[in-house]
């Protein structure tokens, strides 16, 4: 069988491309740089700094100079950091707060003289970015997509990658801590003003809301430190609405000093939770929302992922990060390749779902490489359930993590892992099991070797699994290879077969 060959979507969706963004928001000031393929982009430089633009705005709305001058000086210093990075492409943009002070031009006009050409979001196309950034990240995703920043919330209904009707509320924390004085009772009426204007949003009832925003995110971490998540990884983290809705109250009746003192929120966020802990409140019990899905994609995922073209939005952001790893992992990524097209007759009832997992477990199958022998299958269990791979839930992370471990460690759970199992169902956790030893199988029949598997097949039909390969390659077959498809056998139920044809 000839190596697979790439059209020219699948080109642009895996060319590797570093790129950036800086997002001036009302409390923090951001710089991400990425590296990656075009269709998952890697953060790879985090850089932030809470400087609070939306707090203590003046009388006249100006922006608080001591905020203002934090910024630029956080502004200069990402400008080194991108030069030292090669200057690469870079989208500035700055939201709510500059966008709606009056020194907000101003402001620019200092950040533009640093050598950043920074422009200001309306707060349509904010929402709008903020639904891209979801979509880039959850394929074929449906519901209400709410981005929680300091000085507004945009709210955007996605249908199938797609932001229908869009708005942004200055209902941000920091703007309800200014407008209300600490008190959540006015608070909470602005907040319900601001849902009631919107007719659009009745359309909403009952679906799924997909969270963006550090507040936000902060407020899921409480839930999930509570909840004692074995996964400690935000994106697609799920929580039911009536949970939130409990977790939210909790925060609420919290001092700053308890706040400041729990695991997730930044003392600098501390004051502003809350009230971002209301507005979830109220959105959810207005809505009758019944989960709550945490997106890591926002405005800056949003910003790249709109200058792809359709055809390249629509790859799989997974199989694209899981390629990516295993280019710079494996010590022959091509085997990755190798191995889908191997085992593509393993699982004739595979739905599509189930496909996509199994492709992912084999892109990453040799990531353990290059540990040491004795780590190999607990590294690539943990590198598989903690890189920032995209469009993939908890129990689909488990399960490709899970082959992975057996990949090298045939059919076992790893030690300290039942919590992370038990993410998934038991056909889940067999199906697993059974990639993984299929895997291993591969890797001893043709150990780095995508040549040599490329000619051999596997299929499972009849009540047997069999396994044909060309003479020529009869001596690969060792004692180990063949004590790892008897166990692959078994593990199916099936009655192993093994043919080489002279």
């Amino acid at each position: 069988m000839a190596a697979r060959t790439y059209d020219r979507t699948e080109r642009a969706a895996l060319e590797r491309t570093r790129q950036a963004v800086i997002d001036i928001g009302s409390n923090s000031v951001r710089l991400v740089i990425y590296d990656g393929p075009r269709r998952a982009p890697f953060p790879i430089c985090n850089e932030k700094s809470l400087c609070g633009l939306g707090r203590d705005l003046g009388e006249d709305g100006s922006l608080n100079p001591v905020a203002a001058e934090t910024a630029i000086a956080t502004l200069a210093r990402f400008r080194v950091l991108l030069a030292e990075h090669g200057d690469p492409p870079t989208d500035i943009v700055a939201t709510a707060a500059v966008r709606e002070a009056t020194d907000g031009d101003e402001f620019v006009a200092r950040v533009r003289s640093l050598g950043l050409p920074v422009g200001i979001i309306p707060g349509g196309e904010e929402a709008q970015l903020s639904a891209f950034g979801v979509a880039s990240f959850e394929p074929g995703a449906n519901g209400l997509v709410g981005d929680m920043g300091g000085g507004s919330l945009e709210l955007v209904s996605l249908k199938n990658d797609e932001p229908a009707a869009a708005a942004s509320l200055s209902i941000g924390p920091l703007r309800l801590m200014r407008a209300t004085g600490g008190d959540y009772k006015a608070a909470a009426k602005l907040v319900a003003k601001a849902l009631a204007d919107l007719d659009w949003l009745q359309n909403e009832r009952n679906s799924t809301l997909y969270a963006v925003g550090g507040a936000w995110r902060a407020i899921a971490r409480v839930h999930m430190n509570l909840r004692q998540h074995p996964l400690p990884v935000l994106h697609h983290y799920e929580m039911g609405g009536k949970d939130v809705i409990g977790a939210c109250d909790l925060i609420m009746k919290q001092s700053r000093s308890s706040l400041e003192a729990t695991p997730g929120i930044s003392s600098k966020r501390a004051d502003a939770i809350p009230y971002a802990a209301l507005v979830l409140r109220m959105l959810i019990d207005g809505l009758k929302i019944p989960s709550v899905s945490i997106s890591a994609g926002g405005l800056r995922e949003g910003l790249l992922y709109r200058r792809l073209q359709p055809k390249v939005r629509r790859f799989d952001p997974l199989i694209a990060g899981a390629g990516f790893f295993a280019s710079l992992l494996a010590p022959e990524p091509a085997m990755g390749s190798a191995c889908i097209s191997f085992l593509d007759n393993l699982f004739p009832d595979e739905t599509f779902a189930q496909k996509r997992i199994r492709k992912a477990a084999c892109l990453l199958g040799d990531i353990g490489a290059y540990f040491h022998p004795d780590m190999r299958a607990a590294q690539a269990f943990d590198t598989a359930l903690r890189a920032p791979f995209y469009g993939v839930t908890h129990p689909e992370r488990a399960a490709i993590a899970l082959s992975l471990f057996c990949r090298h460690s045939g059919a076992k759970t790893p030690a300290g892992g039942a919590q992370i199992v038990a993410l998934m169902s038991d056909g889940e956790q067999k199906r697993a099991t059974e990639i993984g030893l299929a895997l291993r199988f591969a890797a001893a029949i043709a150990p780095k070797a995508p040549h040599a598997l490329r000619q051999c097949s596997l299929s499972r039909t009849d009540g047997e699994l069999r396994f044909a390969a060309p003479g020529a390659l009869r001596n690969l077959s060792d004692d180990t290879a063949r004590k790892r498809f008897d166990a692959l056998s078994a593990a199916l139920g099936v009655k192993p077969v093994i043919e080489f044809a002279d």
